[in-house]
Protein backbone atom coordinates (compact mmCIF):
# COMPACT_ATOMS: atom_id res chain seq x y z
CA UNK A 1 0.00 0.00 0.00
CA UNK A 2 2.96 2.33 1.01
CA UNK A 3 4.01 2.25 -2.21
CA UNK A 4 1.00 3.00 -4.44
CA UNK A 5 -0.07 6.10 -1.92
CA UNK A 6 0.82 9.51 -3.04
CA UNK A 7 2.19 11.93 -0.51
CA UNK A 8 1.92 15.54 -0.32
CA UNK A 9 3.90 17.79 2.13
CA UNK A 10 2.05 20.78 4.24
CA UNK A 11 4.87 22.66 6.13
CA UNK A 12 6.69 19.79 5.91
CA UNK A 13 10.37 22.08 6.14
CA UNK A 14 12.86 20.31 4.61
CA UNK A 15 11.14 17.20 4.33
CA UNK A 16 12.83 15.02 7.60
CA UNK A 17 9.26 12.98 7.20
CA UNK A 18 9.43 13.05 3.63
CA UNK A 19 12.76 11.69 2.64
CA UNK A 20 11.36 8.29 3.71
CA UNK A 21 8.34 8.91 0.81
CA UNK A 22 10.57 10.45 -1.48
CA UNK A 23 9.70 7.75 -4.40
CA UNK A 24 5.82 8.64 -3.91
CA UNK A 25 6.16 12.48 -3.02
CA UNK A 26 4.38 15.03 -5.27
CA UNK A 27 5.34 18.47 -3.52
CA UNK A 28 5.93 20.17 -0.43
CA UNK A 29 3.86 23.25 0.19
CA UNK A 30 6.51 25.11 2.61
CA UNK A 31 5.35 28.89 3.39
CA UNK A 32 7.99 29.54 5.94
CA UNK A 33 11.15 31.27 4.41
CA UNK A 34 13.41 30.13 6.98
CA UNK A 35 13.27 26.55 4.90
CA UNK A 36 13.59 28.47 1.43
CA UNK A 37 16.68 29.76 -0.47
CA UNK A 38 17.35 31.52 -3.55
CA UNK A 39 17.77 28.94 -6.04
CA UNK A 40 16.75 25.92 -2.98
CA UNK A 41 19.88 24.38 -3.12
CA UNK A 42 19.11 22.40 0.06
CA UNK A 43 15.53 21.27 -1.01
CA UNK A 44 17.26 20.14 -4.73
CA UNK A 45 19.68 17.91 -3.04
CA UNK A 46 17.55 15.57 -1.62
CA UNK A 47 14.54 15.84 -3.90
CA UNK A 48 15.11 16.67 -7.24
CA UNK A 49 12.67 18.43 -9.51
CA UNK A 50 9.71 17.14 -6.95
CA UNK A 51 7.85 20.90 -6.28
CA UNK A 52 9.19 22.95 -3.14
CA UNK A 53 6.39 25.85 -3.75
CA UNK A 54 5.56 28.59 -0.64
CA UNK A 55 1.84 28.44 -1.81
CA UNK A 56 -0.96 25.95 -2.45
CA UNK A 57 -2.04 27.99 -4.85
CA UNK A 58 1.08 26.91 -6.91
CA UNK A 59 0.10 23.11 -6.42
CA UNK A 60 -1.27 21.64 -9.52
CA UNK A 61 -0.94 18.09 -9.11
CA UNK A 62 -2.69 15.21 -8.09
CA UNK A 63 -4.97 14.92 -4.89
CA UNK A 64 -2.81 12.89 -2.32
CA UNK A 65 -3.68 10.02 -0.38
CA UNK A 66 -0.91 11.13 2.19
CA UNK A 67 -0.22 14.05 4.22
CA UNK A 68 2.57 15.21 6.13
CA UNK A 69 3.44 18.50 7.64
CA UNK A 70 5.28 19.70 10.80
CA UNK A 71 3.39 22.92 11.14
CA UNK A 72 5.30 25.96 13.61
CA UNK A 73 5.25 24.95 17.15
CA UNK A 74 6.96 27.87 18.86
CA UNK A 75 3.51 28.83 19.84
CA UNK A 76 3.55 25.71 22.21
CA UNK A 77 7.14 25.95 23.16
CA UNK A 78 8.35 26.12 26.89
CA UNK A 79 11.27 27.93 25.15
CA UNK A 80 9.32 30.63 23.77
CA UNK A 81 7.12 30.54 26.87
CA UNK A 82 10.34 31.45 29.13
CA UNK A 83 11.01 34.04 27.13
CA UNK A 84 7.74 35.87 26.42
CA UNK A 85 6.21 34.55 29.55
CA UNK A 86 3.11 33.74 27.50
CA UNK A 87 1.79 31.43 25.02
CA UNK A 88 0.47 32.07 21.63
CA UNK A 89 -2.42 31.66 19.54
CA UNK A 90 -1.79 28.71 17.49
CA UNK A 91 -5.36 28.82 15.79
CA UNK A 92 -4.12 32.10 14.38
CA UNK A 93 -0.58 30.31 13.26
CA UNK A 94 -1.02 30.77 9.40
CA UNK A 95 1.14 27.13 9.06
CA UNK A 96 -1.31 25.21 11.21
CA UNK A 97 -3.96 26.89 9.40
CA UNK A 98 -2.51 25.98 6.01
CA UNK A 99 -2.20 22.22 7.09
CA UNK A 100 -5.65 21.80 8.32
CA UNK A 101 -7.32 23.84 4.98
CA UNK A 102 -5.32 21.38 3.03
CA UNK A 103 -6.88 18.21 5.16
CA UNK A 104 -10.37 19.92 4.26
CA UNK A 105 -9.55 20.51 0.82
CA UNK A 106 -7.29 17.02 -0.40
CA UNK A 107 -9.47 14.92 2.21
CA UNK A 108 -6.39 12.80 2.44
CA UNK A 109 -6.81 8.94 3.73
CA UNK A 110 -4.15 9.75 6.11
CA UNK A 111 -2.46 12.44 7.47
CA UNK A 112 0.46 13.08 9.90
CA UNK A 113 0.83 15.98 12.12
CA UNK A 114 3.94 16.39 14.05
CA UNK A 115 4.33 19.38 16.69
CA UNK A 116 4.57 19.38 20.66
CA UNK A 117 2.35 18.03 23.32
CA UNK A 118 1.36 21.58 24.44
CA UNK A 119 -0.79 22.26 21.43
CA UNK A 120 -3.54 19.87 22.71
CA UNK A 121 -3.96 21.87 25.84
CA UNK A 122 -4.40 24.98 23.78
CA UNK A 123 -6.35 23.30 21.16
CA UNK A 124 -8.49 20.13 23.11
CA UNK A 125 -8.53 17.13 21.72
CA UNK A 126 -12.44 17.60 21.51
CA UNK A 127 -11.64 20.61 19.33
CA UNK A 128 -9.58 18.32 16.75
CA UNK A 129 -11.79 15.80 16.45
CA UNK A 130 -14.91 18.21 15.89
CA UNK A 131 -13.08 19.68 13.24
CA UNK A 132 -11.91 17.11 11.30
CA UNK A 133 -14.50 14.48 11.92
CA UNK A 134 -14.31 12.54 8.70
CA UNK A 135 -10.97 10.85 10.73
CA UNK A 136 -10.38 8.90 13.12
CA UNK A 137 -7.30 10.54 15.28
CA UNK A 138 -4.45 8.99 16.69
CA UNK A 139 -2.44 11.67 19.56
CA UNK A 140 0.48 9.92 20.59
CA UNK A 141 2.53 12.27 23.01
CA UNK A 142 5.95 10.91 23.96
CA UNK A 143 9.38 11.83 23.82
CA UNK A 144 11.01 10.89 20.25
CA UNK A 145 12.28 8.15 22.37
CA UNK A 146 9.76 5.64 21.90
CA UNK A 147 10.81 6.10 17.67
CA UNK A 148 14.28 4.71 18.74
CA UNK A 149 16.13 8.48 18.66
CA UNK A 150 18.21 9.48 21.19
CA UNK A 151 16.87 12.57 22.20
CA UNK A 152 15.08 11.22 25.33
CA UNK A 153 14.49 14.76 26.54
CA UNK A 154 12.61 15.81 23.00
CA UNK A 155 8.84 15.27 23.78
CA UNK A 156 6.58 15.68 20.55
CA UNK A 157 2.80 15.06 19.30
CA UNK A 158 1.96 12.69 16.53
CA UNK A 159 -0.96 12.97 15.74
CA UNK A 160 -2.41 10.67 13.16
CA UNK A 161 -5.89 10.73 10.92
CA UNK A 162 -7.84 7.79 8.93
CA UNK A 163 -10.18 8.55 7.13
CA UNK A 164 -13.46 6.72 7.90
CA UNK A 165 -14.27 5.29 4.51
CA UNK A 166 -10.71 4.77 3.67
CA UNK A 167 -10.02 1.11 4.07
CA UNK A 168 -7.10 2.16 6.22
CA UNK A 169 -7.13 -0.21 9.37
CA UNK A 170 -6.02 2.50 12.04
CA UNK A 171 -5.17 -0.19 14.62
CA UNK A 172 -1.63 -0.23 13.00
CA UNK A 173 -0.78 3.43 14.31
CA UNK A 174 -1.67 2.88 17.87
CA UNK A 175 1.07 0.77 18.86
CA UNK A 176 4.85 3.31 18.82
CA UNK A 177 7.85 1.60 18.36
CA UNK A 178 11.74 1.90 17.72
CA UNK A 179 12.65 1.63 14.01
CA UNK A 180 16.39 2.13 15.61
CA UNK A 181 18.66 2.05 18.64
CA UNK A 182 19.34 4.91 20.41
CA UNK A 183 22.46 6.04 21.38
CA UNK A 184 25.14 8.05 23.96
CA UNK A 185 26.77 11.18 22.84
CA UNK A 186 30.30 8.81 23.14
CA UNK A 187 28.76 6.88 20.34
CA UNK A 188 28.18 9.69 17.72
CA UNK A 189 32.49 9.83 16.99
CA UNK A 190 32.27 6.30 15.12
CA UNK A 191 29.34 7.59 13.15
CA UNK A 192 30.69 11.10 11.95
CA UNK A 193 32.10 12.41 8.82
CA UNK A 194 34.53 14.65 10.02
CA UNK A 195 34.81 16.28 6.71
CA UNK A 196 31.21 17.28 6.56
CA UNK A 197 30.93 18.46 10.10
CA UNK A 198 31.02 22.05 9.50
CA UNK A 199 31.29 24.37 12.28
CA UNK A 200 31.71 27.79 13.23
CA UNK A 201 35.85 28.68 13.04
CA UNK A 202 37.85 29.77 16.04
CA UNK A 203 37.87 33.58 15.97
CA UNK A 204 33.91 33.31 15.59
CA UNK A 205 32.27 35.23 18.11
CA UNK A 206 29.50 33.58 19.86
CA UNK A 207 26.14 35.57 21.61
CA UNK A 208 28.22 34.60 25.30
CA UNK A 209 29.86 36.15 27.91
CA UNK A 210 31.16 35.32 31.32
CA UNK A 211 29.41 36.16 34.05
CA UNK A 212 32.19 37.89 35.82
CA UNK A 213 33.23 40.31 32.68
CA UNK A 214 30.92 43.57 33.43
CA UNK A 215 31.26 44.50 29.71
CA UNK A 216 29.19 41.35 28.95
CA UNK A 217 31.96 41.24 25.95
CA UNK A 218 31.31 38.37 23.40
CA UNK A 219 33.33 35.46 23.21
CA UNK A 220 35.00 33.63 20.65
CA UNK A 221 34.92 29.77 20.23
CA UNK A 222 38.33 29.29 20.89
CA UNK A 223 37.43 31.40 24.57
CA UNK A 224 34.28 29.42 24.90
CA UNK A 225 36.26 26.46 24.43
CA UNK A 226 38.69 27.33 26.71
CA UNK A 227 36.25 27.97 29.34
CA UNK A 228 34.27 24.53 28.99
CA UNK A 229 37.60 23.24 29.28
CA UNK A 230 39.43 25.01 32.67
CA UNK A 231 36.74 27.10 34.45
CA UNK A 232 33.62 25.38 34.00
CA UNK A 233 35.18 21.99 33.15
CA UNK A 234 32.43 20.69 35.50
CA UNK A 235 29.70 22.64 34.58
CA UNK A 236 27.11 21.39 31.78
CA UNK A 237 25.09 24.35 31.40
CA UNK A 238 26.80 27.73 31.09
CA UNK A 239 27.03 29.59 34.47
CA UNK A 240 25.56 32.92 35.57
CA UNK A 241 26.27 33.58 38.89
CA UNK A 242 25.41 36.36 40.73
CA UNK A 243 22.61 37.15 37.93
CA UNK A 244 18.80 36.68 37.94
CA UNK A 245 19.80 33.52 35.68
CA UNK A 246 21.54 31.04 36.80
CA UNK A 247 22.60 29.27 33.65
CA UNK A 248 22.19 30.67 29.95
CA UNK A 249 18.82 29.69 28.68
CA UNK A 250 19.42 27.42 25.85
CA UNK A 251 23.47 26.67 25.92
CA UNK A 252 24.25 23.47 27.25
CA UNK A 253 27.04 21.13 26.71
CA UNK A 254 26.43 17.02 26.25
CA UNK A 255 28.07 14.60 28.63
CA UNK A 256 29.55 11.67 27.20
CA UNK A 257 27.54 9.01 29.17
CA UNK A 258 24.16 10.77 28.63
CA UNK A 259 22.07 10.48 25.78
CA UNK A 260 22.26 13.64 23.76
CA UNK A 261 20.12 16.88 24.90
CA UNK A 262 17.43 18.34 22.46
CA UNK A 263 18.62 20.25 19.45
CA UNK A 264 17.83 23.65 18.25
CA UNK A 265 18.85 25.37 15.42
CA UNK A 266 21.49 27.15 17.55
CA UNK A 267 25.43 27.86 17.27
CA UNK A 268 25.77 27.42 21.57
CA UNK A 269 24.74 23.83 21.81
CA UNK A 270 28.13 22.36 22.30
CA UNK A 271 29.82 18.61 21.92
CA UNK A 272 31.91 17.25 25.63
CA UNK A 273 34.97 18.84 23.95
CA UNK A 274 33.65 22.49 24.14
CA UNK A 275 33.57 23.23 20.35
CA UNK A 276 29.34 24.14 19.08
CA UNK A 277 27.85 20.98 17.48
CA UNK A 278 29.04 20.67 13.76
CA UNK A 279 26.45 19.65 11.03
CA UNK A 280 27.41 15.88 10.90
CA UNK A 281 26.56 15.84 14.67
CA UNK A 282 22.91 17.44 14.22
CA UNK A 283 22.21 15.11 11.33
CA UNK A 284 23.48 11.95 13.71
CA UNK A 285 21.28 13.07 16.63
CA UNK A 286 18.40 13.91 14.57
CA UNK A 287 18.21 10.46 12.93
CA UNK A 288 18.61 11.56 9.42
CA UNK A 289 20.66 8.82 7.53
CA UNK A 290 23.87 9.45 5.16
CA UNK A 291 22.43 9.72 1.63
CA UNK A 292 20.08 13.01 3.62
CA UNK A 293 22.79 15.31 2.20
CA UNK A 294 22.85 18.91 3.91
CA UNK A 295 24.18 21.85 0.86
CA UNK A 296 27.31 23.83 2.23
CA UNK A 297 28.78 26.43 0.73
CA UNK A 298 32.16 27.53 2.59
CA UNK A 299 32.75 31.27 0.82
CA UNK A 300 29.12 31.80 3.26
CA UNK A 301 29.54 29.52 5.80
CA UNK A 302 27.32 31.69 8.59
CA UNK A 303 24.82 32.01 6.16
CA UNK A 304 24.63 27.81 5.64
CA UNK A 305 25.70 26.72 8.76
CA UNK A 306 22.33 28.34 10.23
CA UNK A 307 20.14 27.12 7.24
CA UNK A 308 21.89 23.50 8.03
CA UNK A 309 20.75 23.86 11.41
CA UNK A 310 17.16 24.58 10.56
CA UNK A 311 16.83 22.31 8.08
CA UNK A 312 17.90 19.06 10.48
CA UNK A 313 16.59 20.30 13.88
CA UNK A 314 13.53 23.10 13.29
CA UNK A 315 11.52 19.74 12.95
CA UNK A 316 10.50 16.44 13.67
CA UNK A 317 13.52 13.82 14.02
CA UNK A 318 13.64 11.24 10.80
CA UNK A 319 12.61 8.07 12.98
CA UNK A 320 8.78 9.34 12.82
CA UNK A 321 8.74 9.13 9.30
CA UNK A 322 10.17 5.68 9.34
CA UNK A 323 8.06 4.58 12.17
CA UNK A 324 4.84 6.00 10.13
CA UNK A 325 5.79 4.44 6.75
CA UNK A 326 6.31 0.99 8.38
CA UNK A 327 2.60 1.29 10.00
CA UNK A 328 1.35 1.88 6.64
CA UNK A 329 3.33 -1.08 5.02
CA UNK A 330 1.60 -2.74 8.06
CA UNK A 331 -1.57 -2.92 5.88
CA UNK A 332 -0.42 -5.61 3.05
Amino acid sequence: MANKMTVLGIAAAQGALLFPFRRRLVGNIEPRGVFHTRNEEQWKLNFGDIPFLKSIKEYKGVNPDIIIGSPSCGHSSNFSYSRKKTLGKPREDKTLNLYLNAIEQFLPKIFLLENLPKLLDLIPFEEWEKKLSKYHLIPHCHSVFEFGNSQKSRKRLILVGIRHDSGVDYHHFERLFKVSEPFLVKDIGKMINNDLNFREDDDKKLAMYHYADKSKSTLTVKQVKKLWNTEFKDEFKWPMKGTKMKTLPGVYRNRPNAYPLTLRPSNRQFNPNGLPMGIEEYRIIMGFPRNFKIYFDNSNKTYWLNKARNTLSKGSVYEVGIWFKKCIKNQN
